[in-house]
């Protein structure tokens, strides 16, 4: 690591302090076995990878064929998995999205509400614009497609863009398109863990924001290092998932980013499969016997999943929906 490019942060990237601390030295075990440092900030708590590689660098740690969010391999069995519990997930996405949309005025000035198909909050979407951050492959966007969303994404990976592009037809861009975005294009912003991955954190909340119609929402989705996993498997915990995550974070700590920056969260949600894939990630990097990682790796997922029921935060994932706040909007609360 230490001969290439790195950029250190000597504040705290959301409150500016500079009382941060070493916390934990997590390896890439996915695919350099590079040490990289994290970080704590003793004033609000955020945790984040220091120093971590340049734009410049950083491609390099992404570049496997078996990064499965760029890719469509199904080679393995916890590749296997992973793919049958992403079309159970695309569903679940599409609902939250469509719940955080109901009663947002389309771009024909038309104000969408329930139908009465069925008893899951559907919405008329037609004419809602939805920008997918990170869209990987377009599964998600293809879903949100088929329901009625008008559907664009942004992702920097060209083959994983490629392969949404040709696969399911859809319109995906290169990450230079995100900062020429023109405002209030969107009613709805959605990144599915790729705000952890993205260096400018601060501008890019500053975009989606403006981005976003002043009735629009953002979905964001990231890992939650409160959660029982995470503590278990400290360390090796595969979502700390060093160098792509530059910024690990907890409900506090996504909320307190998100209000900097006028956005007011109205909404949480858990993903429910996520502590069971990154458990037995996680026991892999264990270097468990196969037999301990498929019975240890349930368990623990089962144990964090079930803690998230009773009290979200400290769910694996956590997905929340933020919105413009009254103040950002020059209205009076």
């Amino acid at each position: 690591m230490d001969d290439r490019p790195l950029i250190e942060l000597t504040c705290c990237p959301i409150c500016g302090s500079n009382a941060i601390e070493r916390t934990l030295d997590v390896v890439d075990h996915f695919s350099s076995g590079e040490l990289f440092p994290l970080m704590d900030c003793r004033r609000c708590g955020f945790r984040f990878t220091n120093p971590f590689p340049s734009k410049e660098t950083i491609g390099r740690y992404y570049d496997s064929p078996e990064y499965i969010a760029h890719s469509d391999t199904h080679r393995g069995l916890v590749n296997k998995l992973y793919h049958a519990a992403r079309q159970v997930m695309v569903k679940r996405k599409v609902r939250l999205v469509t719940k955080a949309t109901r009663g947002v005025v389309g771009g024909k000035g038309k104000q969408n509400g329930p139908t009465l198909t069925d008893d899951r909050a559907n919405v008329t979407n037609e004419s809602l614009r939805l920008l997918d951050m990170g869209c990987g492959t377009g599964y998600f966007l293809h879903a949100a497609k088929r329901r009625g969303f008008a559907v664009s994404g942004i992702e920097k990976e060209q083959k994983a863009r490629e392969y949404a592009v040709d696969k399911f037809g859809l319109e995906a861009w290169d990450e230079k398109r995100f900062w020429n975005i023109e405002p209030a294009s969107y009613h709805v912003v959605t990144l599915w863990h790729v705000l952890e991955h993205l260096e400018k954190l601060n501008e890019s909340v500053v975009q989606i924001k403006e981005m976003l119609t002043d009735e629009g929402a953002a979905v964001i989705a990231v890992p939650n290092h409160l959660a029982y996993d995470a503590r278990f498997y400290k360390e090796r915990w595969a979502a700390y998932d060093v160098p792509r995550h530059l910024w690990h974070f907890t409900p506090a700590t996504l909320e307190r980013l998100l209000a900097r920056h006028g956005l007011v969260v109205t909404g949480r949600h858990a993903l429910p499969f996520d502590p069971f894939y990154i458990s037995l990630l996680s026991e892999k990097y264990v270097k468990s016997t196969p037999l301990v990682r498929w019975v240890r790796a349930p368990l623990v997922g089962l144990v964090s999943l079930a803690r998230s029921w009773y009290d979200i935060e400290q769910a694996s994932s956590i997905v929340v929906i933020a919105r413009k706040s009254s103040k950002s909007l020059g209205r009076t609360p």
